[in-house]
């Protein structure tokens, strides 16, 4: 009991921990899917070290990190297209028997998605409301100010924190398709790599990196994306999960929905 309510106390105080919970999909029960899921966080996180380093004597550490966040930003935005057209592609293919199952993860999928994107563009819309207008805040007990200045800066950090934490839920799932079908996942989150980082290819902006480094990294980058996704692909197939019968799985001796 005690050990929850730390965890409750941490989860509520730490910004990732809180992203976590309310954006990360469910994980299967198998060891496999643990597996999986350790391998592509800690695939972003030694990529992510490894360009911040690899560039450093050619980039400030800054710019660097604004380049990946932006990447970020820039993979969340491509995804917004995911969901509808996912859903309408599973809705054709999947049996008419099993189409009624799609609609739970339609479910999950706004649950997550509209949160999102509404805390994504709340800063926006607050700067947008802000500008030209000059806010007075009065703190009408001086002795509140000892504890109310100090929240504020806290607050804004929290919360740039779990924006940031936002977006590489929205880009690392491909804005939770998986949630409508779990062959989504590995499916969409590889067109989204394969397009964002072949229009950098094609582009060629090594913005001040050799050549030959930025392109090694570039194709590393796909390179691990490309097995992870196909470990996970393979994995889903091989329990059970197929596009035609719905997103839950099913084996050879299940019989065939009614048509």
């Amino acid at each position: 009991m005690q050990l929850s309510r730390w965890r409750v106390i941490a989860t509520v105080l730490l910004p990732w921990l809180t992203a976590k919970l309310v954006f990360k999909p469910r994980i299967g029960p198998l060891r496999t899917d643990r597996i999986l899921d350790r391998l592509a966080f800690w695939r972003s996180v030694v990529g992510t070290v490894a360009i911040m380093v690899s560039t450093y004597d050619y980039q400030h550490v800054l710019y660097v990190s604004s380049s990946i966040f932006l990447k970020a930003v820039q993979t969340g935005a491509y995804a917004l297209l995911l969901p509808p057209l996912s859903f309408l592609v599973m809705l054709v293919v999947t049996r008419p028997g099993r189409r009624a199952q799609l609609m739970p993860g339609a479910r999950r999928l706004l649950g997550r998605g509209a949160p999102a994107l509404t805390f994504f563009f709340l800063p926006f819309f607050l700067l947008n409301l802000g500008s030209g207008q000059q806010i007075d805040i009065t703190i009408p007990d001086p002795g509140v100010a000892i504890f109310f200045i100090p929240a504020i800066p806290l607050m804004i950090a929290w919360f740039c924190c779990f924006w940031c934490c936002t977006i590489y839920w929205a880009a690392r799932t491909g804005l939770w398709t998986g949630e409508i079908h779990p062959l989504l996942a590995p499916i969409g989150t590889t067109l989204l790599m394969l397009l964002i980082n072949g229009q950098e290819i094609i582009e060629g902006d090594t913005k001040g990196v050799p050549y030959w480094l930025w392109l090694t990294l570039n194709l590393c980058g796909t390179a691990t994306s490309l097995v992870l996704s196909v470990l996970e692909y393979r994995h889903l197939r091989s329990i059970g999960y197929q596009f035609r019968s719905g997103p839950e799985p099913v084996t050879s001796s299940e019989p065939e929905p009614v048509q």
